[in-house]
């Protein structure tokens, strides 16, 4: 009889720790799922965050290309406006610089004999004349360049056309014409150098285009070369083909025969040793990213 009364104790003991371990088994899970349930509510609102953010990521990323594109435009609008100003100059390189000079009065007349004109004539033509500071002159010692401004744009083209076929002597120095461009269009032009320095090497036609780039004659085939990725891109398929410089070609022979060749902008053919100087000078003033602190005299 007491082993039974004990048999069924241990029973009752053992059923009231089945339920306990049930109940706390119970609310354990009761927790887990709670636990699951904030976590479940929490990565939803990440998620919901995320959208959000990549929403406005999306926003900001138009906003930018948008901006981006006003920004080309108003630049494309500055450098118009800055090739408009410069269409009634031009920059004159190696006249001898001389304490108290009549900087107008020598410019009147080496532009005077270039168009076979009287020096009164000339006179009324030219608005303002100034002489500028570069790195140039500064880093090499060398007389500034002179700025001359002319009354009427027609002027400017004669004198850049008579000048493109005759040489001309001041003080027995060689002085250069040469047309003037925008600051930005310098700045976009540098990082093509590399590939200019190789054609002229290699007697490899090209010409500077108006916008970005340059246009090539190789292989009797023109190639427009209008980023920096296509101006890599070709000067490494040049390095392949070719080891060292080739012998000019039968045009660059008939070339150097001929005068200076320009395009319709006026921009340089890189063809003849006549022509190379002239190129290199628009180059130079690149390479030496000129500030021009601008002197009137």
């Amino acid at each position: 009889m007491k082993e039974l009364q004990k048999i069924s104790e241990n029973q009752r003991t053992l059923q009231e720790q089945m339920i306990d371990m049930r109940k706390e088994l119970s609310e354990e899970f009761i927790e887990v799922k709670r636990e699951i349930k904030d976590l479940q509510k929490e990565m939803k609102e990440v998620k919901e965050d995320k959208q959000k953010l990549e929403k406005k990521q999306d926003k900001f990323q138009a906003k930018l290309e948008r901006l981006e594109v006003k920004n080309n435009k108003l630049e494309e609008r500055q450098e118009k406006l800055e090739r408009k100003e410069l269409e009634f100059q031009v920059r004159v390189r190696n006249i001898v610089e001389e304490p108290k000079e009549n900087l107008k009065q020598i410019t009147t007349q080496i532009l005077a004999d270039l168009l076979q004109i009287q020096d009164e004539v000339m006179e009324d033509c030219i608005e303002k004349v100034y002489r500028v500071t570069t790195n140039y002159s500064r880093k090499n010692k060398v007389a500034r360049d002179v700025i001359v401004q002319f009354e009427r744009r027609r002027t400017r083209e004669e004198v850049l056309r008579t000048s493109n076929k005759n040489t001309i002597r001041y003080k027995g120095q060689k002085v250069t014409i040469l047309k003037e461009h925008p600051p930005s269009t310098m700045q976009k032009r540098k990082k093509y150098l590399f590939l200019t320095e190789e054609l002229k090497k290699r007697h490899i036609r090209f010409r500077w285009e108006w916008k970005e780039g340059l246009m090539a004659t190789y292989n009797q085939e023109r190639v427009w070369i209008t980023s920096e990725e296509k101006a890599k891109e070709f000067y490494k398929n040049l390095m392949k083909k070719e080891n060292g410089p080739t012998p000019p070609d039968q045009n660059s022979e008939r070339l150097r025969k001929k005068p200076r060749i320009t395009s319709p902008d006026n921009t340089h053919y890189a063809t003849t040793p006549q022509t190379s100087n002239l190129i290199c000078l628009e180059e130079e003033e690149a390479k030496e990213e000129e500030e021009e602190e601008t002197t009137q005299h």
